[in-house]
């Protein structure tokens, strides 16, 4: 069950990814909206895409280095147990 809760959010964090640019760019987008000064459509919208992308590589990223930890420890304990069964010749 571990694994595949692992496995999908591995799937779910591409998704996570993209969500967090979409909100960054909405988000940026009302800022630029609500200041009334003279910021474009496209200025709010680069913001809050900049920003997601940080937000995205922190967040997204950390999650992908502990799914990588936990595949590779998976790995291992493979190993480990496959050494540990008796050979049957």
């Amino acid at each position: 069950m571990n694994r595949f809760l692992v496995d999908l959010l591995a799937d779910l964090n591409v998704v996570l990814a993209i969500a967090i640019l979409l909100f960054g760019a909405a988000a940026g987008y009302y800022w630029a909206k609500g200041t009334g000064d003279n910021l474009t459509f496209g200025m709010g919208i680069g913001i809050g895409l900049v920003a997601g992308l940080i937000v995205a590589a922190i967040v997204c990223g950390l999650l992908a280095c502990l799914i990588l930890i936990e595949r590779h420890l998976r790995l291992i304990a493979d190993d480990v147990e496959e050494m540990r069964r008796p050979e049957t010749r």
